[in-house]
């Protein structure tokens, strides 16, 4: 049987309140499908064995926001805010990327997930500089063997004088990218774009903040038009918010609905919220980026409190490593740390625990993106998008609490083995189907160009434009 497997004598973190949490347990994996959970199981004769002791073994990490195309550009928004993120990585270098580099990018983002435990992505993908590119970025994402969801952005990257040829089709009026976004639609993805499929179609408005509500609004319709899986946007970002409100402006037209799923949205006002939660809408909280760029604060704990869908996603390589758990211990370790300054006294319990970072990791990120029946937990009947991570460095000997050393000392290089949809995508600490030596050269010389490019950009001209658009002039109605 194909992608198929006994994995034995594991530490399993299952995720479901039946099966819990249970040592020296076994998972069968049948074509894809995990079958069983618990000890001593045997399966069909001749099925390959992992050896999981001195490992935990647990769901794969769901990331639901992602701009996975910018693996190029690490470290260069380190040490900034979301102002020096836009003027360089959205007015400059995303100028500058061929669809190779487009590809090798978002391959590159792929493949990073992958080797941090990452097992679905949610790219919002605004690297749509020419169909080229777009059929590029679809291909990496296909090749890589990751499960996602492709969000076509229709953000424009600009066409600054001395762009490189190759790198930027301009903007027509109407925009190309409308009907690009219909023709990779019916090109690359099934009819159904059902949770079943590897890899699903989705959509994302331009810069739900930075154009009139009519215009995001139409865009959303439009997503919804094309059948998107989910419609993904930047919304409500924190000291970044205009007062827009655009949850109420979608309730009031009744276009609130679970295919909507927003990300950072710190500003949200209580009502929105409401709304939000009566509509099934899903929000993603992306830690690193809210505290880094004063969008926060994180809206997870306020958001599970009042009873909305929210999951975990970490956004940028160009600001942060692409390694879910240090989203889970900068949520929970900046939250706990609000509760106690905001307490008079000092406090006798703590306010959150680890299982419930994990939760959002995993089946809360499953649930944001339609497919809390499919991953997200390790149950007989869902795919086995599995990781793991072995115990036996210094750092995580001993375990006494799996769930806390997941959360709080496990971290990328733990990760022994992945699994995805039954699939070995890394075995032993490596990638089970790239060379990564010969992909790092590649993928090194890519960066390289588009920095080599970037440096002709009128810098002073892109930033009198941006200032200028982002006195932010109020909205036309």
């Amino acid at each position: 049987m194909e992608n198929s497997y006994l994995i034995k004598g594991g530490t399993v973190v299952s995720i479901d309140h039946k099966i819990g949490t249970q040592s020296n347990c076994d998972i069968l994996v049948e074509n894809g499908t995990i079958t069983a959970v618990g000890k001593a199981l045997r399966g069909p004769e001749g099925i390959p064995t992992i050896d999981a002791t001195d490992c935990i073994v647990s769901p794969g990490f769901v990331d639901t926001h992602r701009h996975a195309w910018q693996s190029q550009l690490k470290n260069l928004t380190s040490d900034m805010l979301l102002t020096g993120y836009f003027q360089h990585i959205r007015n400059v270098y995303g100028s500058c990327y061929t669809a190779h580099d487009a590809y090798l990018g978002e391959l590159m983002g792929a493949l990073e997930s992958v080797d941090a435990g990452i097992t679905c992505m949610v790219d919002h993908s605004h690297i749509m500089n020419s169909p080229a590119h777009s059929d590029a970025v679809v291909k990496a994402l296909k090749d890589s063997n990751i499960r996602a969801v492709f969000c076509y952005g229709l953000f424009v990257n600009p066409d600054w004088e001395g762009v490189a040829p190759g790198t930027v089709t301009a903007p027509t009026n109407p925009d190309w990218r409308f009907e690009d976004a219909r023709r990779v639609r019916e090109l690359h993805f099934s009819t159904q774009n059902g949770p079943t499929d590897l890899v699903r179609f989705g959509f994302a408005p331009a810069e739900i903040e930075r154009y009139s509500p009519a215009q995001s609004i139409s865009e959303v319709e439009f997503g919804r038009q094309l059948g998107a899986a989910i419609i993904t946007g930047h919304l409500s970002m924190g000291k970044m918010d205009r007062g827009y409100h655009f949850i109420r402006k979608l309730n009031e037209k009744k276009l609130l609905g679970p295919d909507l799923l927003f990300s950072h949205c710190a500003a949200l006002a209580d009502d929105e919220l409401q709304m939000v939660k009566n509509a099934g809408v899903h929000i993603s909280v992306t830690p690193e980026t809210e505290l880094q760029m004063g969008m926060g604060p994180c809206l997870s704990f306020k958001a599970e409190a009042v009873g909305c869908k929210h999951s975990l996603g970490v956004d940028v390589a160009c600001n942060n490593p692409i390694d879910m758990f240090q989203q889970m211990r900068l949520l929970l370790q900046s939250e706990r740390n609000s509760k106690h300054v905001a307490a008079e006294r000092m406090p006798t319990a703590i306010s959150h625990k680890c299982e419930e970072v994990l939760r959002f990791a995993t089946m809360g990120g499953a649930e944001c993106v339609g497919l809390k029946n499919v991953v997200g937990s390790i149950t007989p009947g869902k795919r086995a998008d599995l990781v793991i991570t072995r115990t036996t460095s210094p750092r995580l000997t001993p375990v006494h609490d799996p769930v806390v050393a997941l959360v709080l000392y496990a971290n990328v290089s733990d990760v022994d083995t992945v699994l995805i949809d039954g699939r070995i995508v890394k075995k032993d600490g490596k990638f089970a189907d790239f060379d990564w030596t010969k992909l790092r050269k590649e993928f090194l010389q890519s960066a390289k160009d588009i920095i080599e490019r970037s440096e002709v950009a009128p810098m002073e001209d892109i930033l009198n434009r941006i200032i200028t658009e982002q006195t932010w002039k109020q909205y036309e109605e």
